[in-house]
């Protein structure tokens, strides 16, 4: 499908007599393979599902999620590797286009972004931020940011652009540690140059009936308390079926996708995307 942009000229500019704009969420953790990606793009499917729009940032130099929302990059359209390389007030409306899936539109990723930790510039972690003001993104319920799996530049820029943080763990011990590493982050962040940001939710994904996956599920609800979502996301090769036939896991019909889809779409009623003072 020919992908299109969804802005043109100053289209993009808010208007101060439109509804509010929706909350800008994280979905991170420092360590790899704990199902961040699924995890945005498995409420993004439920948001479709639910009739809600959804706009996804791909912050990971692996474009993982650009992928599997099946957008091809190419030399014409922006990326979120050019939000990143400059102060510019609304430079993100130019970079949204349309994806295959039904209500879910994009801000694609390029393995350039990678280059980005090695900029020493001192607005660096200020441009993401910089980069959505003034747009215009009354028309989602909510935007997810799907973000590389490290506390470097570029999860430092995505925290100041954002008004919440899910953290996405596999309940074992190493993904545990990364998560009280992300806590604190998310407290030095909201010191200074973000008061906004808070730690929404804690997601267990990738969940088995496993001796350590039991112990360590109960250590996070015991430290966290209701941070942690009730809702678990279970370990399902349908999960990777459907990324990799780039379907929503709503619409995917292999394996044990109907667990998934139910896991996402009660994982998103404990979630909070506020528009104009409503609960989503």
């Amino acid at each position: 499908m020919p992908q299109r942009h969804r802005y043109t000229q100053d289209a993009w500019k808010v208007d101060p007599t439109m509804s509010a704009q929706p909350r800008k969420v994280a979905i991170c953790n420092q360590k790899g393979g704990v199902g961040k990606t699924a995890t945005t793009l498995g409420l993004a499917s439920a948001l479709a599902d639910a009739g809600w729009h959804t706009l996804v940032v791909d912050m990971d130099p692996q474009c993982n999620a650009t992928k599997g929302l099946g957008v091809s990059v190419d030399s014409e359209m922006r990326t979120t590797y050019d939000l990143m390389t400059a102060m510019a007030e609304g430079r993100a409306a130019d970079a949204i286009v349309a994806t295959d899936w039904d209500k879910v539109d994009l801000i694609p990723a390029h393995q350039t972004l990678a280059n980005i930790e090695s900029d020493g510039a001192n607005d660096l972690i200020f441009r993401l931020d910089v980069a959505f003001e003034g747009v215009d993104l009354s028309p989602y319920s909510a935007v997810l940011f799907d973000c590389p799996p490290s506390l470097g530049k570029i999860l430092f820029a995505v925290l100041c652009a954002c008004d919440g943080v899910l953290a996405v763990t596999e309940p074992t011990i190493d993904s545990v540690d990364g998560v009280e590493n992300l806590r604190e982050t998310i407290q030095n962040v909201k010191k200074r140059p973000n008061p906004r940001l808070e730690l929404d939710k804690i997601v267990l994904s990738r969940k088995r009936r496993t001796g350590e996956h039991i112990f360590r599920e109960n250590e996070l609800r015991e430290t966290y308390g209701d941070v942690v979502a009730r809702t678990g996301i279970p370990e399902l090769a349908a999960r990777q079926d459907a990324h990799s036939s780039r379907t929503p896991i709503h619409l995917f019909t292999g394996g044990k996708a109907t667990a998934l889809r139910v896991a996402y779409s009660d994982l998103l009623q404990e979630l909070t995307f506020e528009k104009t003072g409503v609960a989503v």
